[in-house]
């Protein structure tokens, strides 16, 4: 039976309905001009790559065919005018630098990340002789909270990337009453040792949401 009354919070920066919403980072643009011309195809890596290297390129990236991580990142360059020519099959970045060098080995790319990166997508690329080079097209930083806004000691807390894990203990530590799920392995494995995770079988947040909800029952 699903759990209706326990508290679920989404610290990711997007809210979705039926869970209560505490962001935990900022993204903050890094403009610059980018020659598109020297690229056969972009990889993206999430939705706010998506929305960064749209904004920052002035839409100019969409003449070239783009290559995901996952559907969510698919759907965000669908929704901004892009075209996908390949999805990884597991939203996972070795995953996809092996599939793109196998698919594409004469492509020559633009890897459009944020400032800090936990996978090695370019490395895992040039490594298989594929062309890449790297945009920084924004970085994430911290929200900021007060301890009254901490979640109540018994919630279950979506975590959906390593930085959010480290923001939000650096802003409220850890109860030992919460209850964490983790969308990623890269993103359980940020958590410190004495913290375990519950990974969540899908890394749509969506699905992570409704993992959660049938997590504990009344």
């Amino acid at each position: 039976m699903k759990n209706d009354t326990l508290p679920i919070y989404l610290l990711s920066p997007t809210p979705k309905p039926g869970v209560q919403h505490l962001p935990m980072i900022r993204f903050d643009l890094i403009p610059q001009a980018i020659d598109f011309s020297k690229y056969d195809g972009v990889i993206l890596t999430s939705k706010q790559g998506v929305v960064a290297l749209d904004e920052v390129s002035g839409g100019a990236w969409r003449d070239l065919p783009a290559a995901a991580i996952g559907k969510q990142t698919a759907l965000e360059i669908e929704a901004r005018g892009g075209k996908v020519i390949y999805t990884a099959t597991k939203a996972y970045g070795d995953v996809l630098a092996e599939e793109l060098s196998e698919k594409f080995p004469t492509m020559r790319w633009l890897y459009a990340r944020p400032k800090v990166v936990v996978s090695k997508i370019a490395a895992d690329l040039r490594d298989a002789g594929i062309a890449v080079d790297e945009a920084v097209v924004y970085e994430t930083s911290c929200v900021r909270y007060d301890a009254d806004a901490a979640p109540k000691k018994e919630a279950v807390l979506i975590f959906t990337s390593p930085s959010i894990v480290r923001c939000f203990l650096e802003n409220f530590g850890w109860l030992e009453g919460w209850r964490a799920v983790a969308i990623g392995h890269k993103t359980a494995d940020a958590f410190p040792e004495d913290i375990k995770p519950l990974l969540s079988p899908d890394t749509s947040i969506d699905k992570a949401v409704e993992y959660a909800r049938d997590l504990f029952p009344r």
